[in-house]
């Protein structure tokens, strides 16, 4: 092992539920500079909490993450060397290890707020520092120094100075290096959740005063200055809402008072605006999220969508790449290149369309090796067996059934012509799967000549050279073969010997 500073295995930022947070929150080194958090939330992320409730920002901040976490994990070795795939697989134990999916999704809501502090919990196993855990904290117990040193934020307004190689920090969104917090999607959020949930409040005192009748009763000028006859008014309007039956004076007279008012488009026309607005702040595009787009427009949104998955999942493996694995690696291999973990978020390949792209390609001159086919098609597939006991052999075109045994000669002769031609095209194709062994190096040395000789006196006495050679052994088999093949098949077309 590489004598490298041991790892700090105690816990350093156990959980205190924010009871040191107030006290601490009036000397820190250096504010966060999202003006919407200092104004709205004072400088807390209550605010921003808030507006994950809401059914949109939720559902459409979930496609985000979920999309990223359900990608497969690809971890390519830093280098050939054996200590460089032996850290690969070290990596890998880690991530499965800690749940890295798990750990993603907690980090990603770094998106939201701006920035995600993690814990790493080293445990000493088999020789080597693994990591027992990774602990994702409370982003608001922690502040940054002037030049980016973590600090968390305990009782009595005490900030304590934290080993970065003992916590993964991940921040996005900021347009510089000087503001360590970033900036998230809520800083963007914020107005159009509360127009939205403004709206849905208005909309509500409308639906109560205009959704259902209000009614009401006339009283004599007499009667409704008596508090008796005016109380029995109001108690039998609290009857007519609330039972089925209701018995009233013959004097009192009740009405049904109706709303003349339609403002409901409008109320929801805001909402639907506002969600608009929430899908795109956070997916870039509306048209996964809503409906009513077409085919065309909502395959170039679904793309835009990809764009930005592919971008969290790049961000933030490149993180953990500087952060965690570069750290673990020179902890525990010396000399070895770190790995490198990423995330296949791009769609599969349609088979259908790629084995039509290989066919075309296969036409062309060109056949794939066994690796691009595992890697392509999956295991499960090995090349056929092209040798000449397994060839078709003869008579390929089936023969004609009872209906067709009084044809003419004439088409006896075209179907036996089919049968010769499928013959040929047999043995050409045998032939074609190995044709440097059916030709040798003959071919390719003439064409050889042919580019190369300055003048056709050259050229000629070159092809003289290469027929004065002996021919190849094996060429002279697999034509001898060929030739014994061929008076086979035109032995047996005739009918055998006679």
């Amino acid at each position: 092992m590489p004598d490298t500073k041991k790892p700090i295995q105690t816990e350093l930022s156990k959980a205190d539920h924010g009871r040191a947070l107030a006290s601490a929150l009036i000397q820190v080194m250096i504010d966060n500079p999202d003006n919407v958090l200092r104004t709205k939330g004072h400088g807390q992320f209550n605010v921003y909490k808030e507006l994950l409730r809401d059914d949109q920002v939720r559902s459409a901040f979930q496609q985000r993450r979920t999309a990223v976490v359900q990608a497969e994990i690809d971890i390519v070795p830093g280098g050939q060397s054996a200590a460089d795939t032996a850290a690969a697989e070290y990596i890998k134990t880690v991530l499965d290890d800690v749940g890295f999916d798990q750990v993603t999704d907690k980090m990603l809501f770094a998106m939201h707020y701006g920035y995600s502090v993690a814990e790493l919990m080293p445990v000493f196993r088999d020789g080597l520092w693994y990591l027992d855990s990774i602990r994702v904290r409370d982003r608001g117990r922690f502040r940054f120094g002037i030049n980016n040193e973590l600090f968390l934020l305990k009782k009595g307004a005490e900030k304590v100075p934290m080993p970065r190689e003992k916590f993964w920090v991940f921040s996005v969104g900021q347009e510089h290096d000087d503001n360590p917090y970033g900036e998230g999607l809520a800083h963007a959020l914020y107005w159009p959740v509360f127009f939205k949930r403004n709206c849905i409040k208005f909309w509500l005192i409308y639906l109560e005063k205009f959704g259902m009748p209000t009614v009401a009763t006339k009283l004599s000028q007499a009667a409704i200055k008596d508090p008796e006859q005016k109380a029995m008014a109001l108690d039998v309007l609290d009857a007519i809402q609330a039972d089925s039956g209701v018995v009233i004076p013959e004097d009192f007279v009740v009405e049904l008072i109706e709303a003349s008012r339609t403002g409901t488009v409008d109320y929801k026309s805001l909402e639907d605006a506002m969600n608009r607005a929430i899908s795109k702040i956070i997916l870039s595009q509306t048209m996964t999220t809503d409906d009513g787009s077409s085919y065309s427009q909502a395959k170039v949104h679904g793309s835009v969508k990809a764009d930005v998955i592919k971008s969290d999942a790049d961000l933030i493996c490149d993180s953990f790449n500087r952060q965690v694995v570069d750290y673990l690696v020179a902890l525990n291999f010396d000399g070895a290149k770190p790995p490198r973990i990423w995330r296949k978020t791009e769609e599969k390949e349609d088979l259908n369309q790629v084995a039509e792209r290989d066919k075309k390609i296969f036409e062309m001159g060109y056949e794939p090796t066994e690796e691009y086919i595992k890697e392509t098609y999956g295991d499960g597939w090995r090349k056929r067996d092209m040798s000449a006991s397994n060839l078709p052999f003869g008579n390929q075109v089936p023969p004609m059934g009872m209906e067709f045994a009084e044809v003419s000669p004439l088409t006896q002769k075209r179907v036996q012509h089919r049968r010769d031609m499928r013959d040929l095209v047999d043995a050409g194709e045998y032939l074609a799967q190995d044709p440097e062994s059916a030709i040798g190096g003959l071919v390719r040395k003439v064409l050889e000549f042919a580019q190369s000789a300055s003048n056709e006196q050259e050229f000629i006495k070159r092809l003289d050279e290469l027929a004065e050679q002996d021919p190849d052994d094996k060429v002279l088999e697999r034509i001898r073969n060929a030739n014994v093949m061929a008076r086979m098949r035109g032995y047996l077309k005739n009918g055998g010997a006679q």
